[in-house]
């Protein structure tokens, strides 16, 4: 085990390459932890926390400070111990390695007062009515994230209203990505498609899996089943917090605009640029009509999650989509929710309208 001058804490465990914490700006300000190439943990009696050491150092895991932990690439051992701890303490694990496709995750036991959301998931899932409308609205906030580069999107959601199933939401949907994309790369001036070889493409599915990682640990965090979509039917893969992305994709797709151009057009420096860009969007504030607050990018996939659980147990009768948007007085629409990490308003101005969702209307 490392010396205790060697051994870092959570705000200082801060490598682009190695160790990166996000604070969560929710209750108790906790953090999440990825930790590469993972080596030993053991615990510290003089630190009253876990050491993990991995390659590249070692760092302190003070469980009452962390809300998600992912081990990338690990190759050595858990002590039960360990996973005793994080169940009493309600944290989920991932467990994750380049060439595995599905990660291994560890789940703590739901509290004996927790509400059976996952029941419900399944039994909405199984109801084509309610399952072809949350298909509908996540599909509709994607096409109007698209405007910029897709002028027919009110026929598209025009056509979309009167979609009986999830196969004719997905038709319009494929359509509409498709003039999207010639369009997108065209802005660009880059000769390709969406699913060719390309350093772009690359940059855009890394940024997937990276708002993936986010979108799962809520999914996880709040007792949903990650493999149990609504757009798609394999429930043999994580397809929910791909479900929960489409109506955000633009974050990833607006950062690999930007960096490309910029210049930067070589793959590996282009990824990493990505989602450097990606990490800095997503912590700007921004304002949600729907809550009337004043959050983090980032806190918008923490409310797409809450906003499904709110209408899967029946405590609204729409699914209400967080989504950035102009400032505007009036009471909030019920919802069922609200964004955890709000910032007060009094201290920060409304975002200016460059910075909206593409597509967002005041």
């Amino acid at each position: 085990m490392s010396d205790l001058e060697n051994i870092q804490t959570l705000d200082q465990a801060q490598h682009a390459n190695f160790i990166w914490t996000w604070k969560s700006n929710g209750r108790g300000n906790k953090a999440s932890i990825w930790i590469p190439y993972f080596d030993s943990l053991e615990k510290n009696k003089k630190l009253k926390s876990w050491v993990a050491e991995y390659n590249g150092g070692a760092v302190a895991l003070d469980l009452n400070k962390i809300d998600f932990i992912m081990f990338y690439g690990a190759c050595g051992q858990l002590p039960l111990e360990f996973l005793d701890d994080l169940a009493r303490h309600q944290i989920p694990m991932m467990i994750h390695r380049r060439n595995v496709p599905s990660p291994y995750v560890f789940y703590p036991p739901s509290k004996s007062d927790d509400v059976d959301v996952l029941t419900t998931q399944i039994l909405f899932r199984k109801n084509v009515i309610k399952r072809t409308y949350i298909a509908r609205c996540l599909i509709r906030e994607r096409l109007h994230a698209m405007q910029r580069f897709l002028p027919t999107v009110d026929k598209a959601c025009f056509k979309m209203n009167k979609c009986r199933s999830v196969a004719e939401i997905r038709n319009i949907e494929a359509n509409a990505s498709a003039q999207f994309w010639k369009n997108w790369f065209s802005d660009l001036e880059v000769d390709a498609s969406r699913r060719e070889d390309h350093p772009i493409n690359k940059a855009l599915d890394a940024g997937s899996k990276f708002l993936f990682g986010i979108l799962l640990r809520w999914v996880l965090f709040h007792k949903l089943s990650p493999c149990h979509g609504f757009l798609h039917e394999p429930s043999s893969y994580p397809s929910l917090p791909y479900d929960l992305m489409e109506p955000y994709r633009y974050i990833i797709e607006r950062a690999a605009a930007r960096v490309w151009k910029n210049g930067i057009t070589a793959e590996r420096q282009l990824v990493t640029e990505t989602l450097s860009q990606i990490k800095i969007d997503l912590d700007e504030p921004v304002y949600v009509p729907a809550t009337l607050q004043l959050v983090r990018r980032k806190n918008l996939l923490h409310g797409a999650v809450l906003a499904l659980r709110a209408y899967l147990l029946e405590q609204v009768p729409r699914l209400v989509l967080p989504v950035e948007g102009m400032r505007k007085g009036g009471r909030p629409p019920n919802c069922g929710y609200s964004i955890p990490g709000e910032i007060p308003l009094r201290k920060q101005k409304s975002p200016a309208g460059d910075e909206l969702r593409p597509g967002a209307k005041s």
